[in-house]
């Protein structure tokens, strides 16, 4: 399981969760700061798995 996070059009951010098959599992809701998402995913990798990954493409 990663994660990765989006930037969407309207300048925030959210998140997918993929599965080793890199099927997109859930999806979050918006974000106005990048470091909100971060903490939810975190919290989320510390619930779950804490090796995930963690990929950010919203650059």
């Amino acid at each position: 399981m990663y994660f990765v996070i989006y930037k969407s059009s309207n300048n925030q951010y959210y998140f997918v969760i993929k599965g080793a098959n890199h099927e997109v599992v859930a999806t979050s809701e918006t974000y106005i700061l990048k470091s909100s998402a971060k903490k939810t995913i975190e919290s989320i990798k510390n619930s779950i798995n804490p090796d995930s990954t963690v990929i950010d493409v919203s650059d």
